[in-house]
């Protein structure tokens, strides 16, 4: 009895379809409007900075903010306090958890632009706060009853709230081309500012800042942010357009 021989069938994996392009954003399509918010929050920064080094009158209100915030917190409710104290999370532990998914996720979907936003705007603004607190070394807040231990490193500019602007606003940002109507863009837009918000607002409640601590993690990160997603999307704009003269 022969045998018949039969060719073997070649089997291909299939490729990962490409992902699906973004819809164009609005930096991209305003670059003025990411310059004016650089120049806005660099001003704010700069002014900031200044008063801190000089101990200027912008600091007249640090510390009875600080001292009334204070007392308010120690006559909290439990349930207050644990709200603050999860509130400042968003900013560092949660803010690091979201981070680290969403490299993992556009990773996997090769969502390279996004993710170039990402780690040079959230990862390298975290980097500028490293280097912003140790040059400044300013001191936090001290009580005789603090809430909690007080943190170490210096205190200016609060890098929970840097943080907190420049991640859930590149998500607002990312996510707001994408949703149906201006009904649920206003709502994101509103839900990501109280967050933002609520971040510095626990910052201040649980006495680790001052409020100009907290105004210069805003302002720096407002620039940050603004600097590197503009420059991003205009490069990705225009490398779109090179590309799409190219093969047309």
């Amino acid at each position: 009895m022969s045998i018949q021989a039969t060719e073997p069938t070649s089997t291909s994996t299939a490729s990962r379809p490409a992902p699906a392009p973004r819809p164009e954003g609005l930096l991209a399509r305003f670059p003025g409007l990411g310059i004016a918010l650089f120049i806005l929050g660099g001003l704010m920064f700069g002014l900031l900075a200044v008063n801190v080094r000089t101990n200027g009158p912008l600091l007249a209100w640090d510390v009875p903010i600080s001292q009334a915030l204070h007392a308010y917190a120690i006559h909290d409710s439990r349930l207050g306090f644990d709200a603050m104290r999860f509130a400042g999370t968003l900013g560092r532990e949660t803010a690091l958890v979201i981070t680290v998914l969403l490299i993992l996720v556009w990773l996997w979907k090769r969502y390279w632009h996004e993710l170039s936003m990402l780690v040079l705007g959230v990862i390298g603004g975290n980097i500028w706060f490293e280097v912003l607190s140790n040059t400044f070394g300013r001191h936090r807040p001290v009580f005789i009853d603090p809430l909690n231990p007080p943190l170490p490193g210096p205190g200016f500019p609060s890098g929970h709230t840097m943080t907190g602007t420049l991640l859930y606003g590149l998500i607002l940002y990312l996510l707001l081309p994408r949703l149906p109507s201006m009904r649920w863009r206003l709502l994101a837009t509103i839900d990501a500012l109280m967050i933002v918000l609520l971040i510095g607002f626990s910052r201040l409640y649980m006495g680790d800042h001052y409020p100009t601590d907290v105004l210069g993690g805003y302002a720096f990160g407002l620039a940050w942010g603004a600097l590197v997603y503009t420059t991003l999307e205009v490069y990705r704009q225009r490398r779109s357009r090179r590309r799409s003269a190219v093969l047309g």
